[in-house]
């Protein structure tokens, strides 16, 4: 039996008013972030993020969110209440390692599929359907139009690790980490945007470690070599911090800097900076001022830090911060799809310039 993944982190109209505690023209939903989109191997994703009107404090439940092409009107998507994104809202859970601002907004992040076979539309409009849930009556406010970035194409990049059965996991989704906003200081901080984790799967794809997951050693990724993923200098090396005991998470941190374990930042030019964090201590083949070209070894995957696992958080940001920066969306170069983690092996087939689905099995 497979082990279960470690998931590592306009205008409105509305039909009715009767009944609210705040004025129509209160309930609007923009697009406050407006990412390049980038193509998978199914998918063109087209990353986005609304602000909305505080919809709870007039007794309002939302059910739905519709995605329309605002010029044909012809749906996109529907994303259903169980599978609604998640929403950032007053107050802030607390996190003791920074201090959050108060906000007076919802906000909710999306990354809508557009299948490889369709154009990606000139404009995207919204349609929320909400309860009122003193009336029992739907409510639908529409808004939220936008032109995607369709003039802008994502940085391609090598893959920061090579070998086969790899899966690349909370990326090309509306979960963590596309969701993660940290408002701090009246800015929407999203680093961790379009990061992914890593795993390596055994040959029949159904497992990741064998043995005791108490064991860093039991996993098939820990200690693999990781690479620069273009050419790049060492701005930042992070060494000396203990491991988690497999998935344990036995670590202990009283900074933020502390979350990332052992890790590296690339200046890979253009205003664009690669992290490598969660790394093994101790066993980095750079250092800080080093000029890398693409390809050159870095140090080894690890388990140091906030995680679950043995894994490589890699992310692209346009700042040398980890959280307190703005991710950037990216594909890898190429990369060979063998399989499903659901399904099981398939026959290989080859992408370019691409990101892969979340449970897509793949190799270098």
């Amino acid at each position: 039996m497979k082990k279960s993944l470690i998931i590592i982190l306009a205008a409105l109209t509305l039909f009715s008013c009767e009944g609210l505690l705040y004025p129509c023209r209160n309930r609007k939903i923009e697009v406050i972030i407006n990412d390049t989109p980038f193509k998978t191997e199914v998918y063109h994703r087209i990353p986005y993020t609304l602000k909305t009107w505080e919809w709870e404090k007039e007794g309002l439940k939302l059910l739905q969110i519709q995605i329309l092409d605002h010029n044909t009107k012809r749906m996109l998507q529907t994303i259903e209440e169980e599978d609604l994104p998640h929403v950032h809202k007053n107050p802030i859970p607390f996190i003791p390692v920074f201090t959050s601002d108060e906000i007076s907004h919802y906000y909710l992040s999306i990354q809508l599929p557009i299948e490889l076979s369709n154009n990606i539309p000139a404009r995207i409009s919204h349609r929320f359907i909400l309860k009122d849930t003193l009336t029992n009556r739907e409510i639908t406010v529409e808004g939220g139009i936008f032109t995607p970035r369709t003039d802008k194409t994502p940085l391609s990049i090598a893959s920061p690790v090579k070998g086969d059965n790899w899966i690349f996991i909370n990326q090309s989704t509306n979960a963590y980490h596309f969701y993660a906003i940290f408002f701090v200081d009246g800015k929407l901080w999203r680093g961790e945007r379009f990061a992914f984790d890593n795993l390596q799967l055994n040959d029949q794809m159904t497992d990741y470690y064998q043995g005791d997951p108490k064991e860093n050693t039991s996993y098939f990724n820990y200690r693999d070599t990781l690479y620069a993923v273009a050419d790049g200098t060492v701005i930042k090396v992070v060494d000396g911090r203990p491991e988690n005991r497999g998935d344990a998470q036995d670590q202990v941190f009283e900074t933020l800097d502390e979350y990332g374990g052992n890790y590296v930042v690339l200046d890979i030019g253009n205003g664009l900076y690669a992290f490598y964090a969660h790394c093994v201590p101790n066993e980095f083949l750079v250092s800080q001022g080093d000029i890398l070209k693409e390809g050159d070894p870095i140090g080894l995957l690890g388990n140091s830090g906030n995680s679950t696992a043995p894994h490589l958080h890699f992310q692209i940001t346009d700042g040398p911060h980890l959280l307190f920066s703005m991710g950037k969306p990216f594909v890898i170069k190429s990369y060979t799809k063998v399989g499903d983690f659901e399904t099981g092996p398939i026959t290989p087939a080859t992408y370019t310039n691409a990101m892969m689905e979340e449970l897509s099995v793949i190799s270098f």
